[in-house]
């Protein structure tokens, strides 16, 4: 009897094992590593310039020149 007992709890410990193994493999791939994030070609800054810091810069020669900036595409 004892030997069955042994036998019962063996398996029950190797099947735990088993399930919680599964289970760690599934969440280690369905959350993979995030590697690096393509450049998505966008700036930002949090300076901040008065409204006559902006009307001093933007010249009329420089408005002249200026181009868009691009924008993304949909694929």
């Amino acid at each position: 009897m004892r030997r069955s007992s042994l036998s019962r709890w063996g398996t029950a410990a190797a099947l735990l094992a088993a399930v919680v193994a599964v289970a760690a493999w599934r969440t280690a791939a369905a959350d993979p590593a995030r590697g690096p994030q393509p450049d998505s070609g966008t700036t930002s800054s949090d300076e901040r310039q008065s409204p006559d810091e902006v009307r001093d810069y933007w010249t009329p020669q420089r408005m002249k020149e200026a181009r868009p900036a691009p924008m993304p595409e949909d694929d």
